[in-house]
């Protein structure tokens, strides 16, 4: 161990020799005496092992270790800051000690005030421009500074840091059961608040606050057009609204596509159910019978924006019908759709402004509607009258002066028609309303295919009995269903299937089941072979066709190949509804649709 007179070690540590006394004597510094001229005849000596290892460092001639400031209070760093800034200021002047002194002391308050001894001894700590020697220690070498042991921390850290949002207090106290000795919970406060604020957000408040919080890329949208994309996405209605009955209060949900280049909302839709892609469809059916097909919609990542109806794998899906692209936001990224900025204007200037405004979830909920249901569905509006007020406020707002990115103050309505260029427009809105249907694979049965409860028919499914098809439907009407094959390529279209009652069956039920087995029976005559082959006759019929391609070589194959969508649109004007259980009605027949919409296509 190595020795120090109070002198050295007073050097070493920038400070006064009765300073490192006054530290032997409470024990901070480990210390001895030795004979020599003094009181008593003895000499004071310090061991270096026990000065800081600032002191240590400097004594070895070696370079200074970094300290972390940020170790100390916020106190103390302003302290250093302003004594730093005394000393610069100092050497900037080219003042004597005592004009400096006598200048700074009539510029700055009293309480402020310095003394000659004060600036020298702030000179000399700050010889290597280095703030942290001038952090005020008095109290003890450790005065601010981190005293947890590291596994301590560890042990802290973990529990604190999850999403269980579990206190200081409480994350200390399971600690300390296992470290006794660790310093007190003020120093855990400290030191929680030197914890990088993004690193407290993700592992306290999850992935989708960390996102939600980081910068994100604002993009200039002069290089597109009106309908190039559309966002889309669902949000609950912070008001209570009648149900359809009158009978009780629920909050409905809202659905819209917003058009990216003018923040115009382009369609909406108002539900009493959760949200799911039916309802997806059917507001960008409304859109786009008022406003033309978008070139891309951009959806969230929820399954209702990735079910198979918006699947580019998909052959029926509507983008693949219609050629629209779509692109999903980053996950958890709410920033990526403007979308989520129009609904936190809505809120505000359009839900408020119900006496049934029940905010988003029940902390927040106003006092004055917490009551029972009954008097809540009393003070509640109808729905109806609800979506009346709500299209209201969405005109108004596509009418509003608008301050966002690239708007110039113009109003959702002024940019979106400046910026539109060509509409494409679907002019069959029959046809438009199927391809925005739903869509569910079924397997053909003696009675049709089932689908919600119901069996629907058609003779010509007579013959796809055992096969897998795809059943197409508007959900607004169930009553048809178009049925395409596996491929793509369109059957027919089929109707409900009449169930007849287990009793009074009438002669007309019976006609129309025997009718149905008739033509049954004349498919199995028509696929009748038309001679027995015995397997001599194959094999020998085989060996001759190889005989030939080894004579001739490769045979030629000409393949006749038919657009599909003309070859659909043929099959559909041929469908004959004439052997239907119930005969179709010009007024809802959608083969004719079909067929047009697919003529175009081809």
């Amino acid at each position: 161990m190595t020795w120090l007179t109070v002198k050295e070690a007073a050097s070493l540590c920038s400070v006064t020799d009765s300073a490192i006394k006054k530290a032997a004597q409470q024990n901070r510094y480990q210390s001895r005496y030795v004979k020599g001229k003094g009181r008593g005849g003895k000499q004071l000596r310090i061991a270096l092992e026990s000065l800081p290892e600032k002191a240590q460092a400097r004594y070895r001639g070696e370079e200074l270790p970094h300290e972390d400031i940020l170790q100390y209070t916020g106190k103390q760093r302003e302290e250093a800051d302003a004594k730093a800034w005394v000393v610069e200021q100092y050497h900037q002047s080219g003042l004597s000690p005592v004009g400096f002194v006598s200048w700074f002391n009539a510029s700055n308050p009293p309480e402020d005030a310095i003394s000659e001894s004060k600036l020298f001894r702030w000179q000399r700590k700050y010889q290597e421009k280095d703030v942290t020697a001038l952090i005020d220690q008095r109290g003890g070498h450790n005065r601010g500074k981190d005293t947890i042991p590291p596994e301590a921390w560890e042990l802290f850290y973990s529990l604190y840091m999850t999403q269980q949002k579990r206190g200081v207090r409480l994350c200390y106290d399971v600690t300390r059961l296992e470290y006794p000795q660790i310093p007190s919970c003020k120093a855990f406060e400290r030191k929680v608040k030197t914890i990088p604020y993004y690193a407290t957000l993700y592992y306290r408040e999850g992935p989708k606050a960390f996102n939600d919080a980081l910068p994100y890329m604002q993009r200039s949208k002069l290089d597109i057009a009106s309908n190039d994309v559309w966002f889309s996405d669902h949000h609950l209605i912070d008001v209570f609204v009648k149900n359809a009955e009158g009978t009780r209060a629920v909050r409905p949900w809202l659905t819209v596509f917003f058009d990216a280049r003018s923040n115009r909302v382009v369609s909406f839709l108002v539900r009493n159910a959760d949200p799911n892609a039916t309802a997806v469809k059917k507001c960008l059916r409304l859109g786009m019978e008022q406003n033309g097909i978008p070139n891309e919609v951009y959806f969230d990542n929820g399954k209702d924006y990735r079910s198979k109806s918006f699947s580019k794998d998909y052959p029926m899906s509507l983008v693949n019908q219609l050629g629209i692209g779509r692109i999903y936001a980053t996950p958890y990224h709410g920033q990526a759709k403007t979308v989520e900025r129009f609904f936190g204007t809505f809120t505000n200037r359009f839900s408020r402004r119900f006496k049934t405004y029940t905010g988003c979830n029940a902390k927040i909920r106003p006092e004055c509607m917490q009551i029972s249901d009954k008097e809540i569905v009393a003070q509640a509006p109808a729905m109806g009258e609800f979506v009346k007020l709500l299209s209201a406020y969405i005109a108004g707002y596509n009418r509003t002066p608008n301050s966002g990115i690239d708007m110039n103050g113009r109003s959702p309505d002024e940019v979106y028609f400046e910026n539109l260029g060509v509409k494409q427009v679907v002019s069959d809105l029959d046809a438009l309303r199927l391809l925005c249907g739903n869509s569910e694979e079924r397997t053909v049965h003696k009675n049709g295919v089932s689908i919600k409860n119901n069996n629907y028919f058609h003779e010509k499914l007579l013959y796809h009995q055992g096969e897998r098809v795809i059943v197409v439907y508007d959900p607004d009407n169930i009553d048809k269903m178009a049925i395409f094959d596996m491929n793509n390529r369109a059957i027919c279209m089929a109707e409900a299937k009449i169930r007849t009652p287990f009793r009074n069956t009438t002669e007309e039920d019976y006609i129309k089941a025997a009718k149905e087995k008739k033509k049954a029976r004349a498919i199995v005559r028509e696929y009748k072979p038309t001679r027995d082959a015995d397997i001599h006759e194959i094999i020998a019929r085989n060996q001759l066709t190889e005989k030939v391609f080894r004579e001739d070589g490769e045979a030629g194959i000409a393949e006749r190949v038919l657009p599909l969508a003309a070859e659909n649109a043929a099959t559909l004007k041929a469908t004959d509804y004439s052997e239907s259980p119930r005969r179709i009605g010009k007024e809802d027949d959608v083969s004719a649709t079909l067929l047009e919409f697919y003529q175009k296509q081809a």
